[in-house]
Protein backbone atom coordinates (compact mmCIF):
# COMPACT_ATOMS: atom_id res chain seq x y z
CA UNK A 1 0.00 0.00 0.00
CA UNK A 2 1.16 3.50 -0.82
CA UNK A 3 2.09 5.65 2.13
CA UNK A 4 1.26 9.37 2.36
CA UNK A 5 4.63 10.30 0.85
CA UNK A 6 4.11 7.92 -2.07
CA UNK A 7 0.65 9.31 -2.79
CA UNK A 8 1.96 12.85 -2.58
CA UNK A 9 4.79 12.34 -5.07
CA UNK A 10 2.60 10.25 -7.38
CA UNK A 11 -0.13 12.91 -7.46
CA UNK A 12 2.43 15.67 -8.02
CA UNK A 13 3.69 13.93 -11.17
CA UNK A 14 0.30 13.77 -12.90
CA UNK A 15 -0.30 17.46 -13.87
CA UNK A 16 3.19 18.11 -15.33
CA UNK A 17 3.03 14.78 -17.15
CA UNK A 18 -0.11 15.81 -19.04
CA UNK A 19 1.32 19.28 -19.56
CA UNK A 20 4.44 17.75 -21.11
CA UNK A 21 2.39 15.25 -23.11
CA UNK A 22 0.30 17.91 -24.84
CA UNK A 23 3.32 20.18 -25.21
CA UNK A 24 5.44 17.56 -26.94
CA UNK A 25 2.51 16.34 -29.07
CA UNK A 26 1.98 19.93 -30.24
CA UNK A 27 5.67 20.32 -31.09
CA UNK A 28 5.83 16.98 -32.91
CA UNK A 29 2.60 17.75 -34.78
CA UNK A 30 4.05 20.88 -36.41
CA UNK A 31 5.68 18.97 -39.27
CA UNK A 32 2.56 16.88 -40.15
CA UNK A 33 0.44 20.04 -39.96
CA UNK A 34 2.75 21.83 -42.42
CA UNK A 35 2.57 18.86 -44.77
CA UNK A 36 -1.21 18.85 -44.49
CA UNK A 37 -1.47 22.56 -45.28
CA UNK A 38 0.79 22.14 -48.32
CA UNK A 39 -1.49 19.40 -49.62
CA UNK A 40 -4.54 21.65 -49.20
CA UNK A 41 -2.96 24.69 -50.85
CA UNK A 42 -0.77 23.17 -53.56
CA UNK A 43 -2.64 19.99 -54.51
CA UNK A 44 -6.23 21.07 -53.87
CA UNK A 45 -6.87 18.21 -51.45
CA UNK A 46 -10.04 18.55 -49.38
CA UNK A 47 -9.78 19.44 -45.69
CA UNK A 48 -11.68 16.27 -44.80
CA UNK A 49 -9.07 14.01 -46.46
CA UNK A 50 -6.17 15.94 -44.96
CA UNK A 51 -7.75 15.81 -41.50
CA UNK A 52 -8.24 12.04 -41.71
CA UNK A 53 -4.60 11.62 -42.76
CA UNK A 54 -3.38 13.87 -39.92
CA UNK A 55 -5.64 12.15 -37.37
CA UNK A 56 -4.18 8.73 -38.29
CA UNK A 57 -0.63 10.02 -38.67
CA UNK A 58 -0.40 11.49 -35.16
CA UNK A 59 -0.45 8.29 -32.99
CA UNK A 60 2.92 7.16 -34.40
CA UNK A 61 4.50 10.37 -33.12
CA UNK A 62 2.55 10.29 -29.85
CA UNK A 63 4.24 7.05 -28.80
CA UNK A 64 7.49 9.00 -28.42
CA UNK A 65 5.91 11.58 -26.13
CA UNK A 66 5.14 9.16 -23.27
CA UNK A 67 8.76 8.79 -22.03
CA UNK A 68 9.48 12.43 -22.88
CA UNK A 69 6.59 13.56 -20.68
CA UNK A 70 7.74 11.34 -17.80
CA UNK A 71 11.17 12.96 -17.99
CA UNK A 72 9.80 16.51 -17.96
CA UNK A 73 7.38 15.72 -15.13
CA UNK A 74 10.16 14.41 -12.89
CA UNK A 75 12.45 17.33 -13.69
CA UNK A 76 9.75 19.86 -12.79
CA UNK A 77 8.41 18.09 -9.69
CA UNK A 78 11.72 17.24 -8.07
CA UNK A 79 13.23 20.55 -9.09
CA UNK A 80 10.41 22.34 -7.24
CA UNK A 81 10.62 19.98 -4.24
CA UNK A 82 14.35 20.54 -4.01
CA UNK A 83 13.90 24.30 -4.31
CA UNK A 84 11.30 24.28 -1.51
CA UNK A 85 13.59 22.13 0.67
CA UNK A 86 11.04 19.31 0.70
CA UNK A 87 13.66 16.76 -0.31
CA UNK A 88 15.98 18.09 2.41
CA UNK A 89 13.25 17.43 4.96
CA UNK A 90 12.80 13.92 3.61
CA UNK A 91 16.50 13.18 3.88
CA UNK A 92 16.53 14.62 7.40
CA UNK A 93 13.69 12.25 8.28
CA UNK A 94 15.80 9.27 7.28
CA UNK A 95 14.26 8.71 3.84
CA UNK A 96 16.95 7.82 1.31
CA UNK A 97 16.81 8.40 -2.42
CA UNK A 98 15.94 4.77 -3.22
CA UNK A 99 12.79 5.06 -1.10
CA UNK A 100 11.82 8.32 -2.80
CA UNK A 101 12.10 6.57 -6.16
CA UNK A 102 9.35 4.03 -5.33
CA UNK A 103 6.38 6.24 -6.40
CA UNK A 104 8.44 7.59 -9.30
CA UNK A 105 9.04 4.11 -10.69
CA UNK A 106 5.41 3.15 -10.01
CA UNK A 107 4.25 6.13 -12.06
CA UNK A 108 6.74 5.34 -14.84
CA UNK A 109 5.65 1.68 -14.84
CA UNK A 110 2.02 2.76 -15.29
CA UNK A 111 3.00 4.99 -18.22
CA UNK A 112 5.04 2.11 -19.69
CA UNK A 113 2.01 -0.21 -19.62
CA UNK A 114 -0.27 2.42 -21.19
CA UNK A 115 2.36 3.21 -23.81
CA UNK A 116 2.81 -0.47 -24.72
CA UNK A 117 -0.91 -1.08 -25.18
CA UNK A 118 -1.28 2.19 -27.11
CA UNK A 119 1.52 1.03 -29.42
CA UNK A 120 -0.15 -2.37 -29.80
CA UNK A 121 -3.83 -1.51 -30.22
CA UNK A 122 -3.95 1.95 -31.80
CA UNK A 123 -0.69 2.76 -33.60
CA UNK A 124 -0.55 -0.17 -36.12
CA UNK A 125 -4.03 0.39 -37.54
CA UNK A 126 -3.58 4.17 -37.55
CA UNK A 127 -0.30 3.87 -39.48
CA UNK A 128 -1.92 1.61 -42.07
CA UNK A 129 -4.86 4.00 -42.47
CA UNK A 130 -2.53 7.00 -42.84
CA UNK A 131 -0.44 5.24 -45.51
CA UNK A 132 -3.52 4.26 -47.52
CA UNK A 133 -5.04 7.75 -47.31
CA UNK A 134 -1.79 9.37 -48.41
CA UNK A 135 -1.23 6.89 -51.23
CA UNK A 136 -4.77 6.67 -52.62
CA UNK A 137 -6.40 10.02 -51.79
CA UNK A 138 -3.53 12.52 -51.50
CA UNK A 139 -0.90 11.22 -53.93
CA UNK A 140 -3.67 9.57 -56.01
CA UNK A 141 -1.56 6.52 -56.83
CA UNK A 142 -3.57 3.82 -58.58
CA UNK A 143 -3.13 0.41 -57.03
CA UNK A 144 -1.46 -2.06 -59.42
CA UNK A 145 -3.49 -4.91 -60.88
CA UNK A 146 -1.05 -7.45 -59.48
CA UNK A 147 0.62 -7.89 -56.12
CA UNK A 148 4.14 -9.27 -56.08
CA UNK A 149 5.89 -11.44 -53.50
CA UNK A 150 2.79 -12.30 -51.49
CA UNK A 151 3.33 -14.34 -48.33
CA UNK A 152 0.47 -15.78 -46.31
CA UNK A 153 -0.25 -18.43 -43.69
CA UNK A 154 -3.15 -20.39 -45.18
CA UNK A 155 -6.07 -21.93 -43.32
CA UNK A 156 -4.67 -25.47 -43.77
CA UNK A 157 -1.43 -24.48 -42.03
CA UNK A 158 0.78 -23.94 -45.08
CA UNK A 159 3.23 -21.09 -45.56
CA UNK A 160 2.31 -19.82 -49.01
CA UNK A 161 4.49 -17.68 -51.27
CA UNK A 162 3.24 -16.37 -54.63
CA UNK A 163 5.48 -14.52 -57.04
CA UNK A 164 2.55 -12.60 -58.52
CA UNK A 165 -1.16 -12.35 -57.63
CA UNK A 166 -3.88 -10.92 -59.88
CA UNK A 167 -6.93 -10.38 -57.69
CA UNK A 168 -9.33 -9.47 -60.51
CA UNK A 169 -8.52 -12.54 -62.58
CA UNK A 170 -8.22 -14.81 -59.54
CA UNK A 171 -4.83 -16.06 -60.66
CA UNK A 172 -1.42 -16.60 -59.07
CA UNK A 173 1.97 -17.34 -60.61
CA UNK A 174 4.87 -19.31 -59.15
CA UNK A 175 3.07 -20.56 -56.06
CA UNK A 176 4.96 -22.36 -53.29
CA UNK A 177 3.28 -24.12 -50.35
CA UNK A 178 5.30 -25.48 -47.44
CA UNK A 179 3.94 -27.55 -44.55
CA UNK A 180 5.84 -27.87 -41.26
CA UNK A 181 5.20 -29.99 -38.18
CA UNK A 182 4.98 -28.51 -34.68
CA UNK A 183 8.75 -28.75 -34.19
CA UNK A 184 9.39 -26.71 -37.33
CA UNK A 185 10.54 -29.60 -39.55
CA UNK A 186 9.49 -29.39 -43.20
CA UNK A 187 7.04 -32.21 -44.05
CA UNK A 188 5.74 -31.36 -47.51
CA UNK A 189 6.37 -28.86 -50.29
CA UNK A 190 4.05 -28.13 -53.21
CA UNK A 191 5.06 -25.87 -56.09
CA UNK A 192 2.93 -24.83 -59.03
CA UNK A 193 3.47 -22.66 -62.09
CA UNK A 194 -0.07 -21.28 -61.89
CA UNK A 195 -3.06 -21.31 -59.54
CA UNK A 196 -6.59 -20.35 -60.57
CA UNK A 197 -9.52 -19.63 -58.30
CA UNK A 198 -12.77 -21.12 -59.65
CA UNK A 199 -14.98 -19.31 -57.17
CA UNK A 200 -14.89 -22.07 -54.56
CA UNK A 201 -11.34 -23.42 -54.41
CA UNK A 202 -7.88 -23.09 -55.89
CA UNK A 203 -6.79 -25.26 -58.82
CA UNK A 204 -3.02 -25.62 -59.21
CA UNK A 205 -1.39 -26.31 -62.60
CA UNK A 206 2.00 -27.84 -63.43
CA UNK A 207 2.41 -29.10 -59.88
CA UNK A 208 5.45 -30.70 -58.26
CA UNK A 209 4.83 -32.30 -54.85
CA UNK A 210 7.57 -33.46 -52.47
CA UNK A 211 7.14 -35.20 -49.12
CA UNK A 212 9.76 -35.35 -46.37
CA UNK A 213 9.88 -38.22 -43.88
CA UNK A 214 12.71 -36.65 -41.90
CA UNK A 215 15.52 -34.11 -42.16
CA UNK A 216 17.52 -36.42 -44.44
CA UNK A 217 14.69 -38.41 -46.04
CA UNK A 218 13.48 -36.81 -49.27
CA UNK A 219 10.93 -38.67 -51.37
CA UNK A 220 11.08 -38.47 -55.16
CA UNK A 221 9.11 -35.48 -56.47
CA UNK A 222 5.73 -36.23 -57.97
CA UNK A 223 4.60 -34.29 -61.03
CA UNK A 224 0.88 -33.53 -61.24
CA UNK A 225 -0.75 -31.74 -64.15
CA UNK A 226 -3.59 -30.30 -62.09
CA UNK A 227 -4.36 -30.36 -58.38
CA UNK A 228 -7.40 -28.92 -56.62
CA UNK A 229 -6.85 -27.56 -53.08
CA UNK A 230 -10.28 -27.13 -51.40
CA UNK A 231 -8.64 -27.02 -47.95
CA UNK A 232 -7.19 -23.58 -48.74
CA UNK A 233 -10.05 -21.24 -47.85
CA UNK A 234 -8.30 -17.97 -48.69
CA UNK A 235 -9.62 -15.97 -51.63
CA UNK A 236 -7.61 -13.97 -54.19
CA UNK A 237 -8.20 -10.81 -52.14
CA UNK A 238 -6.44 -12.41 -49.17
CA UNK A 239 -3.33 -13.21 -51.20
CA UNK A 240 -3.40 -9.80 -52.91
CA UNK A 241 -3.35 -7.77 -49.71
CA UNK A 242 -0.48 -5.31 -49.67
CA UNK A 243 2.28 -6.35 -47.28
CA UNK A 244 2.09 -4.41 -44.04
CA UNK A 245 5.10 -2.50 -42.80
CA UNK A 246 6.70 -3.15 -39.43
CA UNK A 247 4.99 -0.17 -37.79
CA UNK A 248 1.60 -1.37 -39.11
CA UNK A 249 1.68 -4.64 -37.18
CA UNK A 250 1.26 -5.52 -33.52
CA UNK A 251 3.95 -7.38 -31.61
CA UNK A 252 2.14 -10.69 -32.14
CA UNK A 253 1.55 -10.16 -35.87
CA UNK A 254 5.14 -9.09 -36.50
CA UNK A 255 6.50 -12.03 -34.52
CA UNK A 256 4.39 -14.47 -36.56
CA UNK A 257 5.54 -12.88 -39.81
CA UNK A 258 9.20 -13.13 -38.81
CA UNK A 259 8.75 -16.80 -37.93
CA UNK A 260 7.02 -17.52 -41.25
CA UNK A 261 9.76 -15.74 -43.21
CA UNK A 262 12.50 -17.60 -41.37
CA UNK A 263 10.82 -20.98 -41.83
CA UNK A 264 10.39 -20.46 -45.55
CA UNK A 265 13.81 -18.74 -45.80
CA UNK A 266 12.10 -16.06 -47.84
CA UNK A 267 14.21 -13.09 -46.79
CA UNK A 268 16.58 -11.77 -44.15
CA UNK A 269 14.61 -10.76 -41.05
CA UNK A 270 17.28 -8.73 -39.23
CA UNK A 271 15.54 -5.37 -39.65
CA UNK A 272 12.20 -6.89 -38.72
CA UNK A 273 13.67 -8.35 -35.52
CA UNK A 274 15.05 -4.92 -34.63
CA UNK A 275 11.58 -3.47 -35.16
CA UNK A 276 10.07 -6.22 -33.02
CA UNK A 277 12.43 -5.50 -30.12
CA UNK A 278 11.77 -1.75 -30.49
CA UNK A 279 8.09 -2.36 -29.73
CA UNK A 280 9.07 -3.16 -26.14
CA UNK A 281 12.17 -1.01 -25.66
CA UNK A 282 10.53 2.35 -26.45
CA UNK A 283 7.72 2.06 -23.86
CA UNK A 284 10.27 0.98 -21.23
CA UNK A 285 12.25 4.18 -21.85
CA UNK A 286 9.81 5.89 -19.46
CA UNK A 287 11.41 4.02 -16.54
CA UNK A 288 14.92 5.20 -17.36
CA UNK A 289 13.76 8.75 -18.12
CA UNK A 290 12.06 8.83 -14.72
CA UNK A 291 15.31 7.94 -12.94
CA UNK A 292 17.33 10.54 -14.87
CA UNK A 293 14.68 13.23 -14.40
CA UNK A 294 14.26 12.67 -10.66
CA UNK A 295 18.02 12.49 -10.13
CA UNK A 296 18.70 15.76 -11.90
CA UNK A 297 15.75 17.49 -10.24
CA UNK A 298 17.01 16.56 -6.77
CA UNK A 299 20.48 17.95 -7.44
CA UNK A 300 19.38 21.20 -9.08
CA UNK A 301 17.41 23.31 -6.64
CA UNK A 302 17.58 26.46 -8.77
CA UNK A 303 15.96 24.96 -11.84
CA UNK A 304 12.63 26.35 -13.00
CA UNK A 305 10.22 25.28 -15.68
CA UNK A 306 12.32 26.67 -18.53
CA UNK A 307 15.47 25.02 -17.19
CA UNK A 308 13.62 21.74 -16.80
CA UNK A 309 12.29 21.96 -20.34
CA UNK A 310 15.74 22.76 -21.71
CA UNK A 311 17.34 19.85 -19.85
CA UNK A 312 14.61 17.48 -21.04
CA UNK A 313 15.22 18.50 -24.66
CA UNK A 314 18.95 17.80 -24.27
CA UNK A 315 18.38 14.39 -22.64
CA UNK A 316 15.77 13.43 -25.24
CA UNK A 317 18.08 14.46 -28.08
CA UNK A 318 20.91 12.37 -26.64
CA UNK A 319 18.59 9.37 -26.18
CA UNK A 320 17.23 9.42 -29.72
CA UNK A 321 20.70 9.93 -31.22
CA UNK A 322 21.77 6.77 -29.40
CA UNK A 323 18.60 5.01 -30.55
CA UNK A 324 19.30 5.91 -34.19
CA UNK A 325 22.91 4.78 -33.87
CA UNK A 326 22.08 1.42 -32.29
CA UNK A 327 19.21 0.83 -34.76
CA UNK A 328 21.51 1.48 -37.73
CA UNK A 329 24.11 -0.93 -36.33
CA UNK A 330 21.41 -3.54 -35.74
CA UNK A 331 19.78 -3.19 -39.17
CA UNK A 332 23.18 -3.65 -40.81
CA UNK A 333 23.83 -6.79 -38.76
CA UNK A 334 26.79 -5.43 -36.77
CA UNK A 335 25.10 -6.01 -33.40
CA UNK A 336 22.27 -8.35 -32.31
CA UNK A 337 18.72 -7.03 -32.81
CA UNK A 338 17.93 -7.07 -29.09
CA UNK A 339 20.99 -4.90 -28.37
CA UNK A 340 20.11 -2.61 -31.27
CA UNK A 341 16.70 -1.94 -29.72
CA UNK A 342 17.73 -1.82 -26.06
CA UNK A 343 21.22 -0.28 -26.34
CA UNK A 344 20.10 3.26 -25.49
CA UNK A 345 18.05 1.96 -22.55
CA UNK A 346 21.09 0.09 -21.22
CA UNK A 347 23.21 3.24 -21.47
CA UNK A 348 20.60 5.27 -19.58
CA UNK A 349 20.16 2.52 -16.99
CA UNK A 350 23.89 2.56 -16.23
CA UNK A 351 23.94 6.37 -16.04
CA UNK A 352 20.91 6.38 -13.79
CA UNK A 353 22.44 3.78 -11.45
CA UNK A 354 25.62 5.77 -10.95
CA UNK A 355 23.70 9.04 -10.45
CA UNK A 356 21.42 7.45 -7.83
CA UNK A 357 24.39 5.88 -6.05
CA UNK A 358 26.21 9.20 -5.96
CA UNK A 359 23.18 11.07 -4.63
CA UNK A 360 22.41 8.47 -1.98
CA UNK A 361 25.96 8.61 -0.67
Amino acid sequence: MFRILDKYIFSQLIPPFFFGFFLFVTIIAIDPIMQAMQNVVNENISYEVVWRWFYNRLPQDMIYTFPMSVLLANLLVFGRMSKDSETTAMRAGGINFFRIMVPVLAFAALVTIVSFFFNEKIVPQANENARKIRRNEINRIIEPETTENSILRTSDGAFAYARRVNEKKGKMEQLLLEYYDQSGVLKKRISASFANFNGQSWVLENVVEQSYNGPQALASPTAIAQLEMPQIKEKPSDFARQTKRTNEMSYKDLKERIESYERSQFMDTTEMRVGLAMKTSLPFAALFFAVIGASYGLTNSRGGAFIGFGVSIGVIFFYYVLMSLFSALGNSGHIPPILAAWGQNIVFAVLGFFIIKRINE
